[in-house]
């Protein structure tokens, strides 16, 4: 913590030192190394310490962000920087080390672009790695999916899903053959969870068990939803059920592992905009069936959850034109941006793309195919100097296993299914309805008549 007490402009040039205890207080604007008083209070001592920390104030720490001092402000608010007081008591002193580091790590926002931190124990993401509960993913990937679910909701029991009890599973598979046949895999999946509510009478229970409980009805409602085309075992894994119900491939054991892998590190990637949604629906106490359904409205379309769509459309064209320059010569001659590169928080590479890419080869290494895929990486990580992300290695697992080119939606929501449940029980227990921002009025003022 930092000193509460307050020693200012005392000379101390002729005072013994050697046997006072400085260890809580704060020399503000003393010197001990020459007994020159610094001329503000840019230095704090910490108890124990043996090094002094240096702040600056606040115009300097807005020039080194290159923004405004309101904006700088906002980023205290939200926890991106933190604010100690000057001895005078009114100006602000902000740690250097600190503002050189989220300057280095900072990206510029979007405009109109709201910040918001949350606290959360769930996942850690940081630099060129992240893990669940302080377990690194390349420890969780080779379990199954429902395992790794109940490791993030931080509740030991049976990880198996439930079997969808029949009366549920007659109305999952009536809406189910309603659909079209082209019907898009996140509007069945939609479709799917009012079905699940509606049969839970203790749906209000907000309790971790029920919530849990309620989860993993949902998962399998949800698989219960899209149409399957081959047959499953009984003790098929989730991997598997979902498998056969995207590729009209018969699944390998590699094919499983890769696709379970999917399932794993898609999970949940901190507080992303469908994960919010979702948080917003549980801090007003919405049940686990109507965080979920919070959830699958912010994760459709390109920028969040179908993003690997594009990804498969392209390894798509440049299967036609027998070339992968190609098909990226296209999109860039039409102004436009490579899907499945660069990442937001990892500049060194996406983890998620390396542990899922390592499966994909595994299953794929020998299919035709999969040259113009490493194709594309080479060229635009070679003259781009942009690397693949998760969503380049998703895109190759559902264009590589015969999967629609929005299969990859559909494993994203599954999954993110379970983190969004995970979220939704912290959030249960924060203060309510805690999400309130203001709106500011924009438009024209009313006339008086």
């Amino acid at each position: 913590m930092p000193c509460s007490r307050y020693i200012d402009n005392i000379d101390f040039g002729n005072i013994d030192l050697g046997n006072i205890d400085f260890g809580n207080i704060d020399f503000g604007t003393i010197d001990l190394r020459n007994s020159e008083v610094i001329n503000s209070a840019n230095y704090l001592f910490w108890e124990d310490a043996v090094t002094m920390t240096e702040f600056i104030d606040a115009d300097e720490a807005a020039g080194r962000l290159g923004i405004k001092k309101a904006t700088l402000y906002a980023y205290v608010s939200r926890g991106q920087l933190t604010r100690q007081k000057a001895v005078d008591g009114r100006h602000s002193l902000f740690d250097s080390d600190e503002v050189d580091a989220l300057s280095r790590g900072r990206r510029r926002p979007l405009r109109g672009e709201l910040g918001i931190a949350i606290e959360s124990g769930i996942t850690r993401v940081h630099l060129d790695h992240f893990g669940f509960r302080g377990q690194a993913i390349d420890t969780l990937v080779d379990r199954p999916f429902t395992e790794v679910a109940m490791h993030i909701w931080a509740l030991d029991g049976p990880s198996r899903l439930p079997a969808v009890p029949p009366a549920l599973s007659e109305q999952v598979a009536a809406v189910r053959d309603g659909f079209a046949a082209d019907a898009f895999f996140i509007d069945r999946l939609r479709a799917a969870v009012p079905l699940a509510a509606s049969s839970d009478p203790f749906r209000s229970d907000l309790s971790k068990p029920a919530v849990v409980g309620a989860g993993q009805l949902i998962i399998a409602t949800m698989l219960a939803s899209l149409p399957p085309q081959r047959s499953a075992k009984k003790t098929a894994d989730v991997a598997e059920q979902l498998w056969v119900r995207l590729s009209p491939r018969k699944p390998r054991e590699a094919d499983i592992a890769a696709l379970n892998t999917a399932l794993v590190v898609l999970i949940d990637h901190g507080l992303a905009t469908s994960t919010f949604a979702a948080r917003v629906a549980a801090s007003v106490r919405g049940d686990a069936y109507s965080v979920v359904v919070a959830g699958l409205g912010a994760v459709g379309g390109v920028l969040h959850g179908a993003a690997s769509s594009q990804v498969h459309r392209l390894f798509q064209r440049a299967n036609e034109l027998g070339s992968g320059t190609s098909a990226v010569g296209e999109i860039l001659r039409r102004g436009e941006l490579v899907p499945g590169f660069g990442h937001a928080v990892y500049k060194a590479g996406d983890p998620r793309f390396t542990l899922l890419d390592n499966r994909v080869r595994k299953a794929f290494g020998s299919d035709p195919r999969f040259a113009h895929i490493g194709e594309i990486h080479a060229a635009v990580a070679t003259r781009s100097r942009v690397l693949p992300n998760i969503d380049f290695a998703l895109g190759a697992l559902t264009y590589l296993s015969d999967m629609p080119a929005d299969a990859g939606e559909a494993i994203f929501a599954l999954s993110r299914t379970a983190g969004w449940l995970a979220h939704a029980l912290e959030e249960y227990d924060e203060e309510p309805m805690r999400f309130r921002p203001q709106a500011r009025y924009v438009g024209p003022v009313e006339l008086d008549t």
